[in-house]
């Protein structure tokens, strides 16, 4: 059989389903002939297919050296939108010169990298554009309904994905961006109708399969989406990004080992992909192997999530560390880390860091200053406001290393016995609150504190009960409720009462969301909080109050409160229940002998 009859067999072999063993057949004959550009070609596209996406991004650049043909250009920028290097698909995207109809294409394209790019206003412009010329373009329409969804503009996203659906009703991506939205909404049962209806015209097509197992990802369901992700692994064994979410289901189901070889999977395919890294960094914390998970723990700082909650990263990019090492005798900047919650975390270490080192700032939330003043007599200099020095180029090159607060887990815990076993935070001694003595005088209850919302983050609904949730808590004898729950939660509140004939205490004159040291006091003065996860929480347990945290879905935890025993290793004063503990009474009453 001549050459050309064997790659004819091989590629008839190919599009029947036999891929692996036709890439392998196919490869061995490009060997042969590496200097074939039709060869290399195909090569690359069915690496791309394959997911062996480091070795079609090689071979397209060494195709793009030889040869200005839009379709290398074309699959590399797709290509780059499947490792999700954003930038790197646009600046290929803006180099093809086009003509004529293909142009609306390529410029449809650009518009969905500006859109993933989240620059959304210059997608919505390039949208217009395609829009004025054919105004009927439903994947164009598609993307311009995504960037109302993320911008927040739910009816607008809904009203052009609807006249999308209207034009092309058997369109997988229109169908998925339905499903989205209304899974954003919380309409499930909606989401799911667009979801299933995806599946139902197309079982077998990867993104759609994908798609549905992240949303029973994100509704609880795991073994569904483990079900999902799997069906759609057998189409692309080698898509890393499906790996790395299945890893991150198997964490869910709590079970690691399938989480970390699934993690160690998805980074050996794509080295660079810092969400992998993150991803691998939780399973390890959740098998306390934390000298190993902090050797992956900084992958979250290439993250658009990271820069978004943390913009003088670019500033200081330059100035962090690249090896584990701090040089004692060199000049250092900590710089608070993301949420306010997630700094008095990660304010555990500051002992460990002010005792190690003496030419020290550390960057933190104004909210706490006092309190880390206070708790940190010895250190009270070296806390300043946050961006005080982040902020300004010519301060930060007066620093010789500079370390995001998450980062110096690598220095201070390495194993399990390294975490302190004493609350770190001080209230102010004091500190003056006429309004709550007044109440604790006459008082001799049980105090208990309750805080039921979370606010501003990706699964603030996730983590977020309702006061009815905490029934069992109000009907406990002989104690006196305090609301703690910062936010605009009056109305609420208000109605609950009246209509449940509960008492629960509110201090007016508190602010519950700015005077830090206010709350401290309170807590201080519970006997015990219940509490989902947020900031308050954070406080309570740093403060060493007694605290009963109530944990949202496995997919929604955090990795410090994702732990199956109950406990969590960077808080002792800290017991963790589920959602269907809280609800039932006898395990309520059982709270109290903790």
């Amino acid at each position: 059989m001549n050459l050309s009859n064997r790659l004819n067999s091989i590629l008839k072999d190919y599009s029947k389903g036999n891929k692996a063993s036709a890439y392998k057949k196919f490869k061995k004959i490009y060997l042969q002939n590496n200097k074939d550009i039709k060869l290399r070609y195909n090569l690359a596209v069915m690496q791309q297919e394959l997911g062996l996406l480091d070795e079609a991004e090689s071979n397209y650049i060494s195709l793009i050296k030889h040869s200005e043909d839009a379709k290398y250009k074309i699959n590399l920028y797709n290509l780059y939108i499947t490792k999700g290097f954003y930038q790197n698909a646009l600046e290929i995207i803006s180099s093809i010169q086009l003509k004529n109809l293909s142009l609306i294409q390529v410029n449809q394209d650009k518009a969905y990298i500006l859109y993933l790019l989240k620059n959304y206003q210059n997608s919505i412009n390039q949208c217009y554009k395609i829009l004025k010329i054919d105004d009927k373009n439903a994947d164009t329409l598609n993307t311009l309904g995504l960037c109302f969804l993320h911008l927040q503009k739910y009816e607008e996203a809904d009203k052009v994905l609807l006249k999308a659906l209207n034009l092309d009703d058997k369109n997988i991506k229109i169908l998925n961006s339905l499903g989205r939205l209304n899974h954003e909404l919380r309409k499930s049962k909606k989401a799911e109708i667009y979801f299933n209806k995806a599946i139902t015209l197309y079982p077998n097509n990867f993104e759609t399969l994908n798609n549905m197992a992240g949303f029973y990802l994100e509704e609880g369901k795991y073994r569904k989406a483990i079900n999902f992700y799997k069906k759609a692994e057998k189409l692309r064994p080698n898509n890393s990004i499906l790996i790395n979410n299945l890893a991150k289901t198997y964490i869910c189901i709590h079970d690691v080992e399938k989480a970390e070889k699934h993690s160690k999977k998805a980074i050996s395919i794509d080295q660079r992909n810092d969400g992998f890294k993150k991803t691998l960094s939780l399973i390890l914390l959740k098998k306390y192997d934390f000298k190993n998970a902090w050797l992956s723990f900084d992958g979250r700082l290439g993250l658009s999530e990271f820069n978004e909650k943390n913009p003088t990263l670019k500033l200081v990019q330059n100035k962090i560390p690249r090896k584990n090492i701090l040089n004692k005798n060199l000049k250092i900047l900590v710089v608070r880390e993301q949420g306010i919650g997630d700094e008095i975390l990660y304010g555990t270490m500051y002992f460990d860091l002010l005792n190690e080192f003496s030419d020290l700032i550390i960057e933190c939330d104004e909210r706490l200053i006092p309190l880390f003043k206070n708790s940190f007599q010895s250190h009270k200099d070296k806390f300043v406001k946050l961006g005080t020095h982040s902020s300004n180029i010519n301060k930060i090159n007066n620093f010789d290393h500079i370390i995001y607060a998450g980062s110096l887990g690598k220095y201070f815990r390495n194993d399990i016995n390294s975490f302190s076993q004493n609350p770190y935070l001080k209230s102010i001694e004091n500190y003056k609150d006429l309004e709550l003595e007044n109440i604790l005088n006459k008082a001799q209850e049980f105090k208990i504190g309750i805080s039921w919302k979370s606010f501003k983050n990706r699964y603030a609904s996730e983590k977020s009960l309702s006061l009815k949730d905490f029934e069992n808590i109000f009907e406990i004898k002989n104690s006196i409720i305090f609301n703690l729950q910062y936010g605009d939660i009056k109305e609420e509140l208000n109605h609950f009462t009246k209509k449940r004939n509960y008492k629960i205490v509110t201090l007016e004159n508190l602010d519950l969301f700015n005077n830090f040291s206010g709350l401290a006091n309170l807590l201080k003065n519970l006997d015990l909080f219940v509490t989902v996860s947020n900031s308050t929480a954070h406080l309570a347990s740093a403060l060493g109050v007694r605290t009963i945290l109530i944990k949202p879905e496995n997919h929604a935890s955090f990795h410090y409160w994702n732990y199956e025993d109950g406990k969590t290793p960077w808080y002792k004063s800290v017991n963790i229940i589920s959602r269907e503990n809280l609800k039932d009474k006898s395990f309520v009453s059982k709270l109290f002998k903790l």
